[in-house]
This record gives C-alpha cells, sequence and structure tokens, in this order.
C-alpha cells in the first residue's frame, strides 16, 4: 500500500505532465480521490479524465472542486516544479494551511518501502526505464513501472501488474531537473549519461554533476554506471562500493556483432562471464544498445533469466517519440523524436545517417526553454548541421517566460547547411506542401515541446506534395 494514509484526497497542480500523470493514475488505482489542475486540455488531461479523475483547466481558486475546499486536512496538494511561483491556484493552497509536497518529495516517499530501480541521466532514461519495466511485466515479475514516456503497446507511462497487492519492485525513471532525484534512496541505480543541461537549475556543468554524484551515493545496493560517464565523473573517487560499466564497445558490459537494420537491430551481449547471443531489439539507433545493455543487466541482477530477457526485449514495444516511423513511404520515412539536447540531436541524425546512407536528411526542430536555448544554441546548430535541410520552429517555452534576445534565430544563424529555413508551423507545412519529394528523403521531426501535436498535419502535407507531384508528373 502506497503510505500515503493520512489523506483521503490528492490534489495535483500540473497533473497533465509525464511525471505527475503517472503519479496520479497510480493514487487513483490506490483508492484515493485525485483531482488536479492543468494549463490545457492536453491528450494526457482527458485521457485521464476517461479514467475518472476530475481536472480543471483554469488557473484560479473559484475553480478548485468543493471538496478539496471543504477537506483542507484531509488533502494532499502535490505539485510539479514547472509550476509559475506566481500561480493563483499554488499561492491559494500555500495561504490556506494545506499540506503541499513536490512530485519529487512524494515519490521518494512512497517508493521507500520498494526494492527501487532508478534510473538517471541526461538522456537514455525514459526508454531505459521502459525496457526494465517491459521486462519485469513480461516475464510476470510484480512490479509497479513509473516511464517517463508512453509505451507504445501499452499506451500507458504507468506498467504495473492486474493487482498492486504484494507489490515490492518498483521502477523509476530519476530526474535530475530540480535536483529532484536527490529525494530517492534507490536500491539499484543505473546512470546513462551525465551532460550538461538544466542550465536554469545548474549553473555550470560541474555543478550538475556535482548532484549527480550524490545522487549515486544515494545507492543502496547496486550502481550500474555507462562507462564514458564513470570516467567524466571519476566515480571511483566518490563511490567506495563496487559498481558495473557499460558501453556500446567499452566498459565491462559491451554490445558485439551489432547489425543494424531499418527498425531492428541484433546484438550479442557481453559481460562479466555472461553472454547473451542474437539479442533482438525491434528499434533502432545505437544509443539504443547502450540503453537495452542497462536494461539487460540489472534484470539478471534480479534474477531474470537470460531466456526470459531474449523473449522480452524482443518484443519491446518502445516510446512515442523516440524513433517513432510515423510513415513510411516508398519515396520518404517520417520519424517523430524527443531528442531536445544536442548530444541526443547528434545521436540520432548520427543513426540515421549510418542506418541510411544513400537519403537525404530533412530535420524539423522546435527548441525547448529559452534557458536551454541560450546556453546551447551554438551546439544545437553543429548537431542539426548534420542534416541536409533544417527548418527551425520557434522557441517552445515551457514553464519558462521570454528572455530578451533569445529566440530560435540564434540557432538558425550558425547553421553550416546551406538548405535552412526559420518558420512558424504554419510556415513549415506551406512550404512542405509545395516542396518536391526527393528519393529516398527522411524527414525528422524533433523536440520535447507540442511539435509532436503537428506530426499528423506534417505528414498530410507531405503526402499532399507527393500527390501534387504525381499528378503533375
Amino acid at each position: 500500500m502506497i503510505p500515503l494514509n493520512d489523506y483521503t484526497f490528492i490534489y495535483f497542480i500540473g497533473i497533465g505532465g509525464i511525471g505527475m500523470s503517472g503519479l496520479a493514475r497510480l493514487l487513483a488505482k490506490q483508492g484515493y480521490q485525485v483531482f488536479g489542475y492543468d494549463r490545457q486540455p492536453s491528450a494526457m488531461v482527458l485521457q485521464l479524465r476517461k479514467e475518472g479523475i476530475t481536472i480543471h483547466c483554469e488557473d484560479r481558486p473559484a475553480a478548485i472542486p468543493e471538496v478539496i475546499c471543504h477537506h483542507p486536512n484531509q488533502t494532499l496538494v502535490i505539485y510539479t516544479p514547472a509550476i509559475p511561483m506566481d500561480s493563483p491556484i499554488l499561492n491559494y493552497f500555500k495561504a490556506t494551511g494545506y499540506k503541499l509536497q513536490s512530485r519529487a518529495e512524494v515519490l521518494g516517499l512512497i517508493s521507500r518501502p520498494f526494492t527501487t530501480i532508478a534510473v538517471a541521466g541526461t538522456h537514455g532514461k525514459t526508454t531505459t526505464s521502459a525496457m526494465i519495466a517491459h521486462i519485469l511485466y513480461q516475464s510476470s515479475i510484480p512490479m509497479i513501472g513509473f516511464v517517463g514516456g508512453i509505451m507504445e503497446q501499452y499506451d500507458t507511462n504507468l506498467l504495473h501488474n492486474s493487482s498492486l497487492d504484494g507489490v515490492k519492485l518498483m521502477v523509476i525513471e530519476a530526474d535530475e531537473f530540480n535536483q529532484s532525484f536527490l529525494h530517492l534512496k534507490p536500491t539499484f541505480t543505473i546512470v546513462t549519461a551525465a551532460d550538461a543541461d538544466h542550465p536554469e537549475t545548474y549553473a555550470t556543468p560541474a555543478a550538475m554533476e556535482a548532484n549527480f554524484i550524490k545522487f549515486i551515493q544515494h545507492n543502496q545496493k547496486r550502481l550500474l554506471i555507462q562507462n564514458r560517464v564513470a570516467d567524466q565523473l571519476k566515480i571511483w573517487e566518490h563511490y567506495t562500493k563496487p559498481f558495473l560499466t557499460y558501453g556500446l564497445n567499452s566498459g565491462g558490459i559491451v554490445a558485439s556483432k551489432v547489425t543494424m537494420r531499418s527498425h531492428q537491430t541484433v546484438f550479442d551481449y557481453l559481460g562479466y562471464g555472461i553472454h547473451i547471443s542474437n539479442v533482438v531489439l525491434p528499434m533502432s539507433g545505437w544509443y539504443n544498445i547502450e540503453n537495452a545493455l542497462a536494461a539487460i543487466t540489472i534484470c539478471l541482477e534480479l534474477g531474470i533469466t537470460a531466456a526470459q530477457i531474449h523473449s522480452a526485449i524482443g518484443s519491446f514495444p518502445g516510446i512515442k517519440r523516440r524513433f517513432s516511423v510515423v510513415c513510411n513511404h516508398p519515396s520518404y520515412l517520417l520519424i517523430d523524436d524527443y531528442a531536445h539536447h544536442p548530444v541526443e540531436i547528434s545521436a540520432l541524425l548520427d543513426s540515421v545517417k549510418k542506418i541510411y546512407p544513400n537519403s537525404t536528411i530533412t530535420a524539423i526542430f522546435q527548441p525547448h526553454l529559452f534557458s536551454r536555448t541560450k546556453a546551447f544554441y551554438k551546439a544545437f546548430a553543429t548537431s542539426l548541421s548534420l542534416a541536409d535541410q533544417v527548418f527551425i520552429l520557434p522557441i517552445y517555452p515551457a514553464r519558462e517566460a521570454p528572455m530578451p534576445g533569445i529566440t530560435a534565430q540564434l540557432i538558425f544563424d550558425e547553421l553550416t547547411c546551406t538548405r535552412k529555413a526559420l518558420v512558424t508551423m504554419d510556415g513549415l507545412l506551406t512550404q512542405l506542401a509545395a516542396s518536391p519529394i526527393r528519393e529516398h528523403q527522411i524527414i525528422l521531426t524533433i523536440g520535447a515541446g507540442d511539435i509532436g501535436a503537428s506530426v499528423s498535419a506534417i505528414a498530410a502535407a507531405l503526402e499532399g506534395a507527393l500527390c501534387f507531384a504525381l499528378q503533375n508528373g
């Protein structure tokens, strides 16, 4: 049972976020009366409403359900750090004596009774945690899995067995933003990457690395860390217990005999005396091999057999907006990806170029956050310039207010590719519809904002361009 027994009602501020919604779903399944606010009726908000959760989209105290207003002592308010500090609802709860906790605090509290697997990293953590949850689920191991994305096959970010009774194992995506992961004390810890990010939280890369080290020091039993990250953090100077390292071709655990096709990767798992042959991963991307190495290793540590792992990972459904093939047309391929950091974009484009060596690549990028754009605009331009053509959309602000002088123009001006354009979404659709489709063209939609909601419109524009070309060919 989730240890929040002092409360009957749970109210989420920012319930539509990927992390908040998973926690809301779990508490609703545990019998708590769950309510929430989010600033817009997103697809997630609409789905949560279908699941029976009452949600409003007006940031004003008058919109709060009466049952919450009438029972302050029986209500726990959980908020996301992305909520503005001047939010009228947030300040109403603060002024009227409600118990408020951040999502990170609550996740730390409810995970304490469980054997917890925490996956941290500036990229790779969502896919890795999803792989682990999927393997455990397919192996009939009672568990709860919090994933920072929607798993394709299950259409949810909360994976668990049919009954939550007797569950002792929890898989958590540990978020470095706002130092959230420091509230966790995991049994098993995985660190996939520690590249500089979140300049609004960490003033310097060294500050973020120091917090990763603090997080690692919370680990209770087994640490598994990507080999380059172990060197980057000089982990042996800060962590006295034994630890395991992994990497594509460096570390204690590696992949060999790698064969990558458009929608499938086959490799051998080699590590610490264990050899699993012909692991079939139904997804592309060199980085996903590393994610799989980490997931396999932790599942072996938990006692899952190599045969069970081999079978389960072969049916891994993937995560929406992680190298998701939207249209697979003979003339072009449309792929949607969540990449929002220069390192992630470089890895994405590098994989696409290797898988489709004779193709022309068009990258459509929506920058995420003014602070991230300010800190990394030159690196974004360098990574995006790996493509043959680049469209840059306006910055998606998310939780941030505009910053003077910080626009998508900064990235655009630094691009070295010759075919580039700075566009609005409407302008993009117009250009795509009027542009000829090149043979073997790969179109990538990239970003962590709301670009994913426009992918169907982009697909329609491409289809329109193709039809026009055929009619006038």
